[in-house]
């Protein structure tokens, strides 16, 4: 016969089973009923391509895809996101979906700071923003919060400084037309799923490139990106376009597969292999013709 304190136990318990087997009946239902917020998207860029195509003003661009289930990537990608995530701004921010993701940083302005922000690939789900004002220009909606805007209805959306945001509206909805040499280079790469791209316009591409001998610029456009094969091992591209005498050429023993593809002054390397820290490290092999002026000499007459 049970004593009356395990009676008393005895009950508490059958009471905090029933808890439990309520709870997990609730929880598996909302799992069957929980739909991700959704929002109204006024502009979209289309793609890849299409959104570095409205950021040639940059001086560098990172893309990061995080939908990526390779381990060997989806470190790369953690390591660059980590760098990137002690940003003040993302305490004001909240995810219910998030597929990928461009840092894009612009030149100095005459204040000396730059300006930069953040495109998050979200598709039509909703992005939490902590604001203290907003406003609508040229058919978004800016939330603002401590020289920080947000974008509501774009997509990707964007944040960061207010300046390089409005930028990105003028450029989302058909305000103003960026750069179209460098357009003209981005439409040239080949179409891949990327994983993982660094994009360098101007000065910042030129400075990518170190070559003796030479005076003034030498490129203007890098763009460098990585994916994942979906047959095996890994892809990589680069892309230069030189500002003079210099070519990317057919190489061995870069990768398991090396080619080289030239547009006029825009050279194009594509390389795959199946070790990824070859495929990471892995550069093109570039030739230079310089010329150099012929000295001459006074020469005297008898």
């Amino acid at each position: 016969m049970a004593k009356p304190l395990e009676k008393k136990s005895a009950k508490i318990l059958a009471f905090i089973l029933a808890l439990i087997m309520l709870g997990s009946v609730l929880v598996y239902a909302l799992k069957g009923t929980y739909t991700t917020p959704t929002r109204e998207v006024a502009y979209d860029t289309g793609g890849f391509k299409e959104t570095l195509k409205l950021l040639t003003g940059a001086l560098q661009v990172y893309y990061l895809n995080f939908n990526t289930t390779d381990q060997n990537m989806v470190n790369l990608i953690d390591a660059y996101w980590r760098s990137l995530a002690t940003d003040p701004l993302f305490a004001y921010l909240r995810f219910t979906s998030l597929s990928s993701m461009y840092y894009v940083l612009y030149p100095q302005t005459a204040l000396g700071y730059s300006p930069y922000m953040y495109l998050f690939d979200v598709g039509s789900s909703k992005v939490f923003f902590s604001y203290d004002t907003k406003q609508e220009y040229n058919g978004v909606t800016i939330k603002v919060k401590r020289g920080y805007g947000f974008t509501e209805n774009t997509n990707p959306v964007a944040v960061g400084t207010l300046d390089a945001v409005m930028n990105y509206i003028d450029l989302i909805s058909g305000e103003r037309k960026e750069n179209s040499s460098y357009a003209q280079y981005i439409d040239r790469l080949p179409d891949m799923q990327y994983d993982f791209a660094i994009v360098l316009f101007g000065e910042a591409a030129n400075q990518s490139i170190r070559m003796n001998g030479t005076g003034g610029m030498v490129a203007d456009f890098y763009f460098e990106g990585i994916a994942v094969n979906s047959s095996g091992g890994y892809d990589k591209v680069v892309a230069i376009n030189f500002l003079q005498s210099v070519f990317f050429v057919e190489a061995e023993n870069v990768t398991q597969y090396y080619n080289v593809t030239r547009y006029n002054t825009l050279n194009i390397a594509f390389m795959h292999d199946t070790n990824f820290t070859k495929i990471l490290t892995a550069k093109p092999e570039m030739r230079a013709v310089i010329i150099q002026p012929v000295e001459t000499g006074n020469e005297s007459r008898g």
